[in-house]
């Protein structure tokens, strides 16, 4: 009695899990931020802020968010952001990141020798 309860038990905790993995494609669950339709374009004025996520383990896609003002509707017509991701293939995503890398080479550069050599007009040199 004792192992045909224990063999059921051992079937059914292995059905289980057997249909509950099968619903995962390949096992693996991403976890985008971007979900649905991405933005082709945005007005450079309306940007605030963009943040830039590459490709890591939970999600395979590089994303880009960016914070925009919108106008509200109404009286009040209160100024208010909304993020908004960008198609990191368009145009727009692109330039975006490629001037992202050279900022970032230009940030880890900056060292002491360019330092040095600034100099002022006014003492002569």
């Amino acid at each position: 009695m004792n192992q045909l309860v224990l063999t059921l038990l051992c079937v059914l905790v292995f059905g289980v899990t057997l249909t509950h993995s099968a619903g995962q494609a390949g096992g693996v669950s991403q976890r985008c931020l971007c979900r649905g339709k991405l933005q082709k374009a945005v007005k450079p004025r309306w940007i605030h802020a963009v943040e830039l996520f590459p490709p890591s383990s939970s999600c395979s896609k590089t994303e880009i968010i960016l914070t925009v003002s919108a106008k509200g509707k109404g009286k009040g017509k209160v100024k208010r952001k909304l993020k908004v991701c960008l198609d990191p293939n368009g145009r727009q995503g692109q330039r975006l990141l490629k001037g992202k890398g050279k900022q970032n080479k230009k940030q880890r550069n900056r060292g002491r020798k360019e330092k040095i050599k600034k100099f002022d007009d006014k003492d002569g040199y």
